[in-house]
């Protein structure tokens, strides 16, 4: 599933299927498009994300062999990293049902999180929808809505006739869904509910018919497309010395798509820290400040500065004594209490799998 251009694997199990394609050129030469023939729903793409693809080979693709989906960045591998192969696949489901990314395990409950991020509301009637539908699967979607486990991402691999009747229920849930629910006044992230919705169906789908299942790792090839396209643009910005304007696109950028920021888009963890340095920057230019980020314009160049002061502070932290390089380097960079504070308010450890650094610490070493 795609909907930009990208170098596919060389492997010929993997076909590209150009979502959202309707009223659009190509993205590649001879790819499979979700938008020919009459049974397609290309037209909901903005509602339905890659769902478009999998609704378009469940009614018109006619090959009866092992089929899977996978993503323009995100790609199973084997246990040397290595994107798997159509062999691969077909060798793993000789024993099991269904090839399923890892599941993810939170804190809070996978509705919690929901609710976090979108709107619960919306869970709570495809729950309904699912009952009224599938009344034998009731308590496999309620342990997942108050579990702590889930597979994200919609990819997975399974015989033909399985994807079949995944597809049946998939669709039929989504479709109770969408005529009771109202979503006009959504922002242009949060219409593409389908797409989250469906995360939550599989397993249940899974659990409620007791299928083998074979987990396997996931790798990301390369950053989101629109997640490097806001890198670029804030970057022009401050090379033109807009440092408040290219705070307030960025921050309306994410309001609008939070997806940009997260994990498996910002792969570096660049615009974690990119928020960091139009604070940090902009705060030192409101108040006349004279230091790194005042006087650097790079954002390449901040980015860096970040992450070496990030690593000064976690070693101040962690209780340790600075050497006199690392001390001089706080000197003269001009890197102050103020700026300690907004990087601690925006806290970018758990992006690099590290505990929240100590703010204690941190202020008793600026005084």
């Amino acid at each position: 599933m795609a909907h930009k251009p990208y170098i596919p694997p060389r492997d010929p199990a993997y076909k590209t299927m150009f979502v959202g394609a309707i009223g659009k050129p190509d993205i590649l030469p001879g790819c499979m498009r979700d938008d020919v023939g009459e049974d397609h729903i290309s037209d909901l793409n903005p509602y339905f994300s890659e769902l478009t693809g999998l609704y378009w080979l469940w009614k018109n693709y006619p090959g009866q062999e092992n089929i899977g989906i996978c993503h323009y960045r995100r790609f199973f591998v084997n246990s040397e990293k290595k994107i798997m192969t159509g062999s691969e696949f077909d060798d793993i489901l000789k024993s099991y049902d269904i090839i399923t990314p890892k599941r993810l395990v939170s804190e809070k409950t996978n509705r919690e999180n929901y609710a976090e991020a979108h709107y619960v509301k919306d869970m709570d009637m495809t729950g309904y929808a699912l009952k009224k539908l599938y009344p034998e699967y009731a308590s496999a979607y309620d342990d997942m809505a108050s579990g702590h486990e889930n597979y994200y991402g919609n990819l997975m691999v399974t015989s033909r006739e399985l994807y079949n009747e995944y597809c049946t229920y998939l669709f039929s849930i989504l479709t109770e869904v969408s005529s009771m629910i109202d979503i006009s006044d959504y922002n242009a992230y949060e219409k593409r509910i389908y797409g989250f919705l469906s995360e939550f169906l599989l397993l249940p789908f899974i659990e409620a018919r007791g299928l083998r299942v074979h987990e396997c790792a996931v790798a990301f090839s390369a950053e989101k497309a629109e997640t490097k396209e806001l890198f670029l643009a804030t970057e022009e910005l401050l090379k033109q010395g807009k440092t408040s304007e290219a705070k307030a696109f960025f921050n309306k950028m994410i309001e609008v798509r939070p997806d940009l920021i997260m994990a498996d888009s910002d792969l570096n963890g660049d615009l974690d820290l990119t928020l960091i340095v139009l604070y940090t920057k902009d705060y030192g230019e409101q108040n006349h400040l004279e230091n790194y980020f005042t006087r650097e314009s790079d954002l390449n160049a901040l980015i860096s500065h970040t992450r070496k002061c990030y690593d000064i502070l976690r070693d101040i932290s962690d209780g340790k004594e600075l050497s006199p390089d690392q001390s001089g380097y706080l000197k003269f960079t001009g890197f102050d209490r103020q700026s300690a504070e907004i990087m601690l308010s925006g806290d970018p450890s758990e992006r690099f799998g590290k505990t929240p650094l100590d703010s204690k610490k941190i202020e008793e070493f600026f005084g």
